[in-house]
């Protein structure tokens, strides 16, 4: 049994846009951070937050290419694909997990940063909660 990989929807590119958009913060932020970092007496959690950042990047690069290699083979046997699709969920999860550490930063940048970022990331949550109620109650109409 196969699967047609090259089938794949708009899902696959959002994911995509998602993970390049967090691969471009979690980079950038290790690359502007990490320069501002005191080489004699570095802050502990500012590092463990950059490292964190930076065990994510791998698992983000591999997750484009698994994510490219669905869409553009075809014919993908049943049994690799479902391999891929949980190695590619695990790949997801370390890239968002390392959001946590996007979040921490900002709290060490300043609290007021930190709050914002935290305040409008619970609010986000909740619109798109919402949105999403009115989807599947548009949806049973």
């Amino acid at each position: 049994m196969t699967h047609e990989g090259g089938s794949q929807d708009d899902h696959s590119d959002k994911a995509w846009a998602i993970h390049a958009a967090i691969i471009g913060l979690n980079s950038g932020n290790l690359l502007f951070r990490g320069l501002e970092l005191d080489q004699d007496n570095p802050e502990l959690l500012t590092v463990i937050c950059l490292s964190i950042l930076a065990i994510a990047l791998p698992f983000q690069a591999i997750f484009f290419l698994i994510n490219s290699h669905i869409q553009e083979t075809t014919n993908v046997h049943e049994l690799e694909y479902q391999m891929l699709l949980r190695l590619s969920v695990i790949c997801q999860t370390v890239s968002y997990f390392s959001l946590v550490s996007i979040g921490i930063l900002m709290y060490t940048t300043h609290m007021y940063i930190g709050f914002s970022f935290t305040a409008g990331t619970v609010i986000a949550f909740f619109l798109l909660k919402s949105a999403l109620n009115q989807v599947d109650r548009l949806a049973k109409l």
